[in-house]
């Protein structure tokens, strides 16, 4: 069952970009690209390096630019972590704590050897002000792509939304009634 952070598990069909949902401006140019490279800092990593871990700091998105990353669950009650996805060339990583500033949810770790891009939130400010279009572009793209897991998340049947909100109940009767 998917849950709203689950990232991709099946292969791309090219097996050098994410599959098309899951690709961050997927029409971009190599002018755009160039762009909004000029406002990240490249990380270099072998296969089995930590790029992030689960509980660490926010604040940054991660743009994936050659190889292949696994996103890792954190450690469940067996003290086991489980594999949630792979991303590919063309993939972004880190949004929901880019976003929320919150620590991340997932590790993620290089399963080959990987190039990334890490955005800041200054990065994204000094990007938006000097090229607002690409800004915006890149902005909602990010929506884009986090409303597709939300879409996925509810079609598994997974609650996307906390308990508490108004209206928020799983289907089904009230609790203390039955069936």
């Amino acid at each position: 069952m998917l849950s709203f952070f689950d990232y991709p598990t099946s292969a791309p069909q090219d097996t050098d970009r994410a599959p098309t949902a899951e690709v961050l401006l997927p029409d971009a140019s190599e002018a755009d690209w160039t762009t909004i490279l000029e406002f990240t800092r490249a990380r270099r990593l072998g296969a089995g390096q930590t790029v992030l871990a689960a509980d660490g700091p926010g604040g940054s998105l991660y743009l994936v630019l050659e190889g292949t990353i696994e996103v890792v669950a954190p450690p469940g009650r067996f003290g086991r972590s489980r594999p949630a996805g792979r991303l590919e060339a063309g993939a972004v990583v880190g949004e929901v704590s880019f976003f929320d500033g919150e620590p991340r949810s997932m590790g993620v770790r290089a399963v080959t050897a990987a190039a990334l891009a890490e955005m800041t939130h200054g990065d994204f400010e000094n990007l938006f002000a000097a090229h607002p279009d690409l800004g915006r572009r890149l902005l909602m793209d990010l929506g884009r792509i986090l409303a597709g897991r939300l879409r996925r998340a509810e079609a598994g049947g997974r609650a996307a939304y906390p308990s508490g909100v108004p209206g928020d109940r799983p289907p089904g009767p009230a609790p203390g009634t039955r069936p």
